[in-house]
This record gives structure tokens, C-alpha cells and sequence, in this order.
């Protein structure tokens, strides 16, 4: 069981939660840090890999050095505000597919929003974010490297303003309109907390749950 996350920054606190969480729930599993030489090394993960990591682009920093860290097999890339809430088969999950995405579960029929983080997005004034975003970019299976330098090409020739936000999904809609993609179900593999219904594998404190992580059960 391989598990892989990005982190840049001096607050480590969210992945620390989330690295105990895998440990919990996965033992022995393998966890690599992928961050840049001013970032603490996190407890409990396997290996730490340090790139230079420009963080003014940092969804396009991280899908470059997923590429850059050459893996040649089967690991699931998750974000720092998720905890793990079971044993994961990331092998199992894959299947014998390249690549599983997170296919997006909630919310599929809000309205986008146009302007985010200073940026201009009114080329996509009322379409809904399952028109726009279908997958999202928290958890992700590839069976190698090779995926993620595919995405960072096709994120490199985006314009300027997806390289803030939102490129990371801009290259997994269109990467699955190319390739055979397996679906991991948003409600199962990154279920907001205001949703859970049972226990999912992966719950996912983003946005404004951010604050709920730390208190998150089960770890």
C-alpha cells in the first residue's frame, strides 16, 4: 500500500492528522512526502522527497512533481485535509486500469463560480460544476508516473489564470475524455462530513472544514 501527499509550509497539523489516519487504519503502508527543502518532515511518513516547488503555482507544482517522483507503481495521491477512515486496497481499487479519479458526488448541479481567488471565469457563466469539474483532484490512483506527466503537460498549456485555481481539474475532465478512467465514487473516497452516511474509506474536510479535521474521529 503506497499513499503519496504534497505539502509546502510551516503548519504541518492537517497532515499530520492525516498520515496517523492511514497508519491507523493501514498498517504498514508506505507514505511519501513529496515538499520543498523550508518544510518540516512530517511524522510518521515512510520518505521524504524534496523538490523546488514554486509556490505561487501550487496545483501545477504538485502534479509536476507527482510526475517528478517517477513511480512505477500503483499509489494513491491524496490532499492534506482527508482522513482515512479504513483499510484501502489501492492495488484492488485500480483494478487494471491507469488511472482512477474522484468522480464528483455532491453539489453536481450548482451553478459555478465566476470569480474565485482574483480570477476571471466567465467563459463558464451558469454552468453547473459537474459540467465543469466532474472529477476533482483530491484522490487520485495512477499506476505510475506516467499519468502525471500527461497532466503536467496538458496543465502547462492551459492559460496563466487555471495555473492559480482550477487547472487540476481542467486536465482530469479533459484527460478523461481521451482515456479509460475508473471512477472512485466522490461519497466513498472523499466524503465531506456534512454527508456521511456510514463510515466512507476517505472523509474530506476541505474549504471551511478545515477547522473540524483536528477533532476529526477515529484517529
Amino acid at each position: 500500500m503506497r499513499f503519496v501527499f504534497f505539502h509546502v509550509g510551516d503548519d504541518i497539523a492537517l497532515p499530520t492528522k492525516m498520515v496517523a489516519s492511514i497508519h491507523a487504519h493501514n498498517s504498514g503502508a508506505e507514505v511519501i512526502q513529496v515538499t520543498d527543502g523550508h518544510t518540516p518532515t512530517i511524522p510518521g511518513v515512510t520518505t521524504t522527497v524534496v523538490m523546488n516547488i514554486d509556490r505561487r503555482h501550487l496545483m501545477l507544482a504538485r502534479t509536476a512533481a507527482w510526475a517528478n517522483l517517477g513511480l512505477d507503481s500503483p499509489a494513491l495521491y491524496l490532499d492534506t485535509d482527508m482522513i482515512v477512515n479504513a483499510p484501502i486496497d489501492v492495488e484492488g481499487a485500480l483494478g487494471k486500469g491507469v488511472v482512477a479519479m474522484c468522480r464528483r458526488t455532491f453539489n453536481r448541479d450548482a451553478i459555478f463560480n465566476t470569480h474565485q481567488r482574483g480570477q476571471d471565469f466567465s467563459e463558464y457563466a451558469g454552468k453547473t460544476l459537474d459540467e465543469l469539474y466532474p472529477y476533482v483532484g483530491c484522490c487520485t490512483i495512477t499506476a505510475d508516473w506516467g499519468v502525471w506527466a500527461d497532466l503536467t503537460e496538458m496543465y502547462l498549456a492551459l492559460p496563466d489564470k487555471f495555473k492559480v485555481w482550477y487547472g487540476d481539474q481542467e486536465v482530469l475532465r479533459e484527460y478523461a475524455k481521451r482515456h479509460k478512467v475508473v471512477d472512485l465514487p466522490e461519497h466513498e473516497w472523499a466524503c465531506l462530513p456534512e454527508h456521511m452516511a456510514g463510515r466512507p474509506l476517505i472523509t474530506h474536510y476541505k474549504g471551511q472544514r478545515k477547522a473540524l479535521i483536528l477533532n476529526a474521529p477515529g484517529v
